[in-house]
Order: structure tokens, then C-alpha cells, then sequence
């Protein structure tokens, strides 16, 4: 999406691990047959014994940190792997459905062709008819009759050459009926190749759409287990007391509630089109990043960088919604935001909204020409699963 160049980012701080704690050693205790404790060396035992333990617990800890992140870290690149992939299927459907609308306006024009065809054909036989039904009216003979009744060698050249015009206009007209019944079969021919055609296209698009859905869902499921995953991590760097980039710990909200959010904080109607639409919008991006489900690439204070494109990560729901508002606020007509804006308050259709969402800066060109339009009808066909993610 185009925007002004990101600001530095700010990595964050993220503390190197320490080493295990030395265990104090205890000195093996004799039997004795009885043992008495003042209250001093009471509490110094109880020091000695849980020290130790709670070393354990905070290495452990530290520990399980340590693989839930490695865990984030791998489920991440899957995501950007069957990004990668969604990508690919959409170019795919983006063409698929580019062959089938240009199959389907040239049915379009060949049904003209063949409706003209067949009225040519029509006018042209019933023209036949006439000179075949005067011709048997007038009888075989009529011709040499006419000339015989000829009163003088002028008359009776008029009279042939008459004749003749006649002979050739009825051989015209049957030509031209031959003619008009050629084109009529031509054009029949090419409006079955192409009802063909559409039929076979359409299956290959319902094909497109179909495996569309399963990898869009994947990836849902793939989202759904690395929020699970950042959350163990959030708890854990709660426990250990560490700050460490929100791309560890920045578990989003659902995509439906996240809409909701976003759509009170614009002052925009909680209407079904408009959370059918930005649901559409979140699962078009289908982005790892943390409380970005947008992938806006608006700096904000403490955010990271999440990819080379400048994508950032953000520390809280609040400051992701901040920022997807400061970029669709963002002065700059030439970006189309103002109509996405403009969609919403007035609670547009989901298609009319998700047209000039595909037509602004946001990420114009994506998905083979159809982002966010492509996964729409898929939304909005499936929204309780899509926005519960």
C-alpha cells in the first residue's frame, strides 16, 4: 500500500537470557535421633531448600519462552508461505475469471450475429418462396408465351431481356438465401463453441473458488494457533518481567470484533455490509503481523518492523486501530482512502465498499486485480466462521 516512507523502527529491547543459577550446596544432614531447630536456623533451612526452587521455576520458565517463540517463529513463516500460495490462487481466479467474462461478452455478441442471421435467412427464403410460388403460378410455359406474344422485334427484345432480369434476380435471390443459410450455421457453430467454452470456465472458477475457501481457512487456522501461541508468550514474559517485540506476544482480537472496533472508533454503523466488508478486508491480507490485521505501514510509537515493506507490529489493539485510522485519514486524494471512509458512513453495499478499497492505494494490483473482491462472496457466504477467527 502507498503511504509516506515508515518511520525507524523500533526494534524494542529484548533481554539476553541469564544464566542457570549456582544451587547452593547442602551438607548432608546424619541421623540423628532427635533434632532440634531454633527459629533462626528453621528459617535458614526453608532459604536454603527454596531458593533453589524458585531458580528452577523462573529457568523453566524461561525455558518454555524460549520454544513457544521458536514455535512463533516457525508458525510465522508457514503463514508467509501459504500467503505466498494464496497469492498464486488468486492470480489464478483473477484470470480464470477475466477468460470467462471475455467468453461471456463474446456469447453475448454471437447471439446478436446469429439472431441477425436468422432474420436474414428468414427474409430471404420468404423472398424465394414469392418467386417460387409466382413461377408455378404463371406455369413453365409463361416465359415462351411472353414471347411469342411479342407484336415486333423490339418488343420482343424488351421482352427477353426482362425475362432475363428476372432469371438472374431469382438466381440472386437464391443465392443469397444459400448464402444467409451458410452464416446462420457458422453462426450457430461458434455460439455452441462458446456456450462450451463458458461452461467449462465456470466449473474452473467454482474449482478456483472452492480451493480458495479451504487455504483461506488454513490460513485462519494457521492465525488462530500463533494468537494461542503469543498469548503463552505474553504470559510467560509477564512472569519473567522482560519487554520483548509485540511480534511475540501481540495475540490479535477476532477479525469480526476488530471490525467492530474499528468501525465504533470511525463513528461508522456496526451494519452487516460494513463488518462483511473489513472481515473480507482482514482475511485478504491474512497478515501475521501483531494487532495489524490491516497491514498498515503507518509507524506509531514503540512498533517494530514485520517484513521489508515497512508492515509494523504494534503493541496493543488500541495503538493497531490508531494507526489503520491515521492512514485512512491520511490528506492525500490521489490514495482513494476518503471513499472507503465515505462507503462506511453511509453503510454501502460490501461489494461497492470492497470496489474502491480494491481501487485506492491500499494494495492496488493485489490478488491478480481483484483483492478483497475476490474473497468477499466467500465472507459474506461463510462470515461466522471467517470473522471468528
Amino acid at each position: 500500500m502507498l503511504e509516506p516512507p515508515p518511520g525507524p523502527a523500533d526494534k524494542g529491547w529484548v533481554p539476553t537470557q541469564p544464566r542457570s543459577v549456582v544451587l547452593r550446596a547442602i551438607q548432608p544432614i546424619r541421623r540423628v535421633r532427635r533434632l532440634t531447630l531454633t527459629g533462626a536456623g528453621l528459617l535458614l533451612l526453608l532459604s536454603l531448600i527454596a531458593e533453589p526452587a524458585g531458580a528452577r521455576d523462573l529457568e523453566g520458565a524461561r525455558g518454555r519462552l524460549a520454544s513457544v517463540e521458536r514455535q512463533i517463529e516457525r508458525q510465522q513463516a508457514a503463514i508467509g508461505q501459504q500467503h505466498e500460495r494464496l497469492d498464486a490462487m488468486a492470480g489464478d481466479l483473477a484470470r480464470t475469471q477475466a477468460a470467462l467474462q471475455e467468453t461471456q461478452a463474446q456469447l453475448g455478441a454471437s447471439q446478436q450475429r446469429l439472431a441477425d442471421a436468422t432474420a436474414r435467412y428468414e427474409a430471404s427464403s420468404d423472398l424465394l418462396q414469392g418467386v417460387t410460388r409466382t413461377a408455378y403460378q404463371q406455369g413453365p410455359l409463361a416465359p415462351v408465351e411472353a414471347l411469342l406474344a411479342a407484336t415486333s422485334l423490339t418488343d420482343l427484345v424488351d421482352r427477353y431481356q426482362y425475362l432475363n432480369s428476372i432469371q438472374v434476380a431469382n438466381a440472386e435471390v437464391a443465392d443469397g438465401v444459400a448464402d444467409e443459410a451458410a452464416e446462420l450455421s457458422a453462426a450457430t457453430r461458434e455460439l455452441d463453441t462458446l456456450a462450451s467454452r463458458q461452461i467449462a470456465q465456470s466449473i474452473q472458477l467454482q474449482a478456483h473458488n472452492a480451493a480458495l475457501r479451504v487455504a483461506l481457512l488454513e490460513q485462519q487456522r494457521q492465525l488462530a494457533q500463533l494468537n494461542a501461541q503469543r498469548r503463552k508468550a505474553a504470559q510467560l514474559v509477564q512472569r519473567l518481567s522482560l519487554r520483548v517485540d509485540p511480534a511475540i506476544t501481540g495475540a490479535g482480537t477476532t477479525f469480526g470484533n476488530w471490525a467492530s472496533l474499528l468501525l465504533s472508533e470511525l463513528g461508522a454503523p456496526q451494519c452487516r455490509d460494513n463488518l462483511t466488508v473489513l472481515v473480507a478486508w482482514q482475511v485478504a491480507e491474512g497478515t501475521a503481523a501483531a494487532h495489524n490485521p490491516l497491514a498498515t505501514t503507518h509507524y506509531m510509537p514503540g512498533s517494530t518492523s514485520f517484513n521489508s515493506v515497512g508492515v509494523r507490529n504494534f503493541s496493543s489493539v488500541d495503538v493497531g486501530l490508531q494507526a489503520t485510522m491515521e492512514t485512512l485519514r491520511l490528506p492525500v486524494p490521489s490514495y482513494g482512502y476518503r471513499a472507503i471512509l465515505g462507503n462506511l458512513a453511509n453503510c454501502a453495499p460490501a461489494k461497492t465498499t470492497a470496489m474502491t478499497i480494491n481501487a485506492s492505494s491500499w494494495c492496488r494490483g493485489c490478488a491478480g486485480g481483484l483483492y478483497v473482491l475476490n474473497v468477499l462472496p466467500l465472507v459474506q457466504a461463510d462470515f461466522a466462521t471467517f470473522s471468528s477467527r
